[in-house]
C-alpha cells in the first residue's frame, strides 16, 4: 500500500479535477477564438481576391495569368474564379517562396 502522504483525499482530488476542467474550458475558448479569427482572416483574403478578379474583369484582363499573360483554362476558372495565375506559374511561385 502507498504511504499515507501519497494518498489524497477525495475532496482534494475533486478540487484538482475542477481546476483542470476550468483550465480545459479556458483553453477551448481560446482555441475557438483563434479559429474564428483565422476563418475571418481567410474570408478577408478571399474577399480581396474576388475583388481583384472583378477589377481585372472590368479592365478586360480576367482569365489571363498575371505573371505570364497566358489564358487560364476555363475549368480552372470554374473551380477557382478568383485565380490570377496559371498552374505553371503557381508552381513556380510555390517553389520560389
Amino acid at each position: 500500500m502507498p504511504p499515507m502522504a501519497e494518498i489524497r483525499s477525495p475532496r482534494l482530488l475533486m478540487e484538482e479535477c475542477r481546476r483542470y476542467s476550468a483550465q480545459m474550458s479556458e483553453l477551448r475558448t481560446l482555441l475557438e477564438e483563434r479559429l474564428h479569427a483565422a476563418v475571418g482572416e481567410a474570408a478577408t483574403i478571399e474577399v480581396a481576391e474576388i475583388e481583384a478578379a472583378l477589377e481585372r474583369m472590368e479592365r478586360g484582363l480576367y482569365g489571363t495569368c498575371t505573371r505570364c499573360e497566358a489564358f487560364l483554362p476555363l475549368d480552372r476558372l470554374r473551380r477557382m474564379p478568383h485565380v490570377q495565375v496559371c498552374a505553371s506559374c503557381a508552381g513556380e511561385t510555390r517553389l520560389s517562396a
